[in-house]
């Protein structure tokens, strides 16, 4: 009978034991706040959401590509859905304006009229929708419940956050160190906020983490690097690329890794040519396909003066010149942009409190601090790493300053601390890995998903406090 009762015990904590790894953990706090925040967050209130719900939209009902009507292209909508979108856009929270709850139950009653369509102008149409699928087929499924307009929304955003939990869970899964890093950046009130909310950030973030796991994988690996391990990380390369450019110099961060590593210098020189074609094959064939279509121009402000092409040859004139303006915008927005890491809500506007932007940051270090493998990093890897990465962050600085700008600008318009956000554990793991003590492993299993636990919890409070009455 005792010995029944060992077995029972050691079974018991078998079970327990398997689900308290740091995968799991990551699933059921991201699946708990990520479904929360679906529902806290203020319906197409994240950074551009309508824009993006639009999209997802018109791809659940089978346009692929923009649609023209009266020289203006979007989709066609019921109106009372566009109605909805509307209605929760340009609200001046920082004037002391908030959404009345009684307002959005109003709206959450309210099914959709699908039979009276009229064309919705989205200028982000244009936009390659491969992000948009997982909202999509969400989409659907709630069309077949005869969803309400915003209900239609939370259906979409519970689509991509069930796209971005997965895609994390085999990240966190697969990667051999460094699990609390990586669940730490992906549990972040912005990542989080972002992977819960229809943008192409939340597919976009998810294969940029899964791209830093398959890097510290194959590091540690003992075995070479094969062609089908290259294959992987081309497919996700390609993959992110697809959602989002601005990322491709990232890629690069394989060839950190030693070239004896790989199975074969042919294999070494084939992965960088696979990644070149991952960074420009998907813009290719969508321009491509664009170019088939007769669409009017779109620009999103008429009040300026906006061209890339015309931005980067007055920018290139003078490279001192343009190395000073990012450097100014370095230390002008600088603050911001790290603090739009962590947490900045509501079409941007509203920022966490500066004391949990500093506590986040100052956690991404501890734990990269005392997390030590029996075998250390080495200082090339480490230095590789960093400069691929800070070039990345130096790459969407220059990005928003050619495209996002006026031409001749000095200031960086429309750029936010959140692009950086996939790029953190790369640069933390860079700068603060020093192997000097030994691991606390078993501490940080159970202190991570707490931190993170009371760390997502005062976010959702904080966007319900800050948007509603």
């Amino acid at each position: 009978m005792e010995e029944k009762s060992i077995t029972s015990g050691n079974n018991t904590f078998s079970i327990i034991k398997h689900f308290v790894q740091y995968h799991y953990l990551f699933l059921f706090i991201g699946l708990v706040f990520g479904l929360i925040l679906v529902f806290v967050n203020p319906p197409w209130h994240t950074n551009d959401e309508d824009r993006h719900f639009y999209n997802a939209y018109a791809l659940s009902q089978g346009y692929i590509g923009p649609q023209v009507k009266d020289g203006k292209i979007g989709c066609p909508m019921p109106i009372n859905l566009i109605d909805a979108v509307k209605v929760h856009q340009a609200i001046q929270f920082s004037g002391g304006e908030y959404i009345k709850k009684e307002n959005l139950q109003e709206l959450v009653n309210q099914p959709i009229e699908s039979q009276k369509i009229d064309f919705c102008e989205n200028v982000n149409s244009v936009t390659l929708q491969f992000a948009y699928l997982p909202a999509a087929v969400m989409i659907k499924v709630g069309m077949l419940f005869d969803s309400s307009a915003v209900w239609i929304g939370w259906w979409a955003r519970i689509g991509s956050l069930l796209a971005y939990l997965i895609l994390v869970f085999f990240a966190v899964k697969i990667i051999p160190h460094f699990k609390p890093l990586l669940i730490l950046v992906a549990l972040s009130p912005m990542a989080l906020y972002q992977g819960a909310s229809v943008t192409y950030d939340s597919l976009s973030f998810a294969f940029l983490f899964l791209l830093f796991a398959l890097v510290i994988k194959y590091y540690y690996q003992t075995t070479p690097i094969t062609f089908k391990q290259v294959l992987l990380f081309f497919v996700i390369a390609l993959l992110q690329t697809s959602c989002k450019d601005g990322y491709f110099i990232v890629y690069f961060c394989l060839f950190a890794i030693n070239i004896n590593k790989f199975n074969s210098k042919r294999l070494y020189i084939s992965a960088f040519f696979l990644l070149i074609i991952a960074t420009f094959l998907p813009s290719y064939l969508w321009n491509s396909y664009l170019s088939t279509l007769t669409y009017p121009g779109a620009p999103l402000q008429t009040d300026f003066l906006f061209s890339r092409d015309l931005n980067l040859k007055y920018q290139l004139k003078d490279p001192l010149h343009l190395v000073g303006i990012i450097i100014q915008n370095i230390f002008d927005q600088g603050k911001l942009w790290m603090s739009g890491t962590v947490g900045r809500f509501g079409y941007s506007y509203t920022l966490l409190p500066d004391w949990i932007i500093f506590l986040q940051l100052l956690v991404y270090a501890l734990v990269v601090f005392y997390e030590k493998p029996k075998v250390p990093l080495s200082n090339n890897f480490k230095l590789a790493l960093l400069i691929i990465s800070v070039l990345n962050a130096l790459a969407l600085i220059f990005g928003m300053l050619i495209v996002g700008s006026p031409v001749g600008a000095n200031m960086i318009y429309g750029f936010q601390g959140r692009y950086f956000t996939p790029l953190l554990p790369f640069l933390f793991l860079c700068i603060f890995y020093v192997p000097l003590f030994k691991g606390q492993e078993v501490i940080m299993r159970f202190a991570v998903p707490i931190y993170c636990t009371l760390v997502l919890w005062y976010t959702v409070s904080f966007i319900d406090s800050q948007f509603y009455y």
